[in-house]
């Protein structure tokens, strides 16, 4: 594995949030998806709505965690967005009783994959989670999104799945659930 710093993430990461979630949603879905979900939003926009979500320089607005994977040369290489799990974010009552946190957003740059950097977060975002008592975790995934078996490979089970309107274009989120993160991988 690669050795990366993870650490709270901050208004001027923006830029970055924005090029590596743009490249990396580009490079799993480009020709699985119409160009109209991958070609809607510039770089400079999607900088411009990370930084919304900041109420100043370190804190998100929301209550919401952000990190960022960094080299050792302080160039952020991937993201990781948790979310706790509200009712009106339309799962089934079943799952709301057992699930109270979701990994809302994972993306590693893409001369960063199969280097550890996406197990690294996902690690990082269980131990925050015991350290606060949680025991489980939530994430969905675009049916079309090659990158599933990352999260079955850590041990991630189907709990269901719903329709997702994506930019017009109809598809289908799987919803993926850890149910003891502590045997996620980095979790300690």
């Amino acid at each position: 594995m690669t050795e990366i710093k993870i650490r709270d993430a901050r208004i001027d990461d923006c830029p970055s949030l924005a090029r590596i979630i743009i490249s990396a949603t580009d490079h799993a879905f480009r020709g699985r998806v119409p160009d109209q979900c991958l070609d809607w939003l510039t770089p400079e926009e999607s900088a411009s709505n990370w930084a919304k979500n900041f109420t100043d320089e370190r804190h998100l607005a929301s209550g919401d965690s952000l990190y960022v994977a960094e080299t050792e040369s302080n160039e952020v290489i991937g993201l990781a967005m948790l979310t706790k799990i509200s009712s009106g974010d339309g799962y089934e009552p079943s799952i709301t009783k057992q699930y109270f946190h979701e990994l809302r957003s994972l993306q590693v740059d893409p001369n960063w994959h199969g280097r550890g950097v996406g197990r690294q977060l996902v690690g990082h975002i269980a131990n925050k989670l015991q350290r606060e008592g949680a025991t489980h975790l939530l994430v969905k995934v675009l049916v079309e999104n090659p990158n599933q078996g990352f999260y079955e490979h850590l041990g991630a089970i189907p709990l269901g799945s719903h329709p997702y309107d994506w930019e017009g274009y109809m598809t289908e989120e799987l919803i993926y659930g850890w149910n003891d993160i502590k045997n996620l991988p980095n979790a300690h």
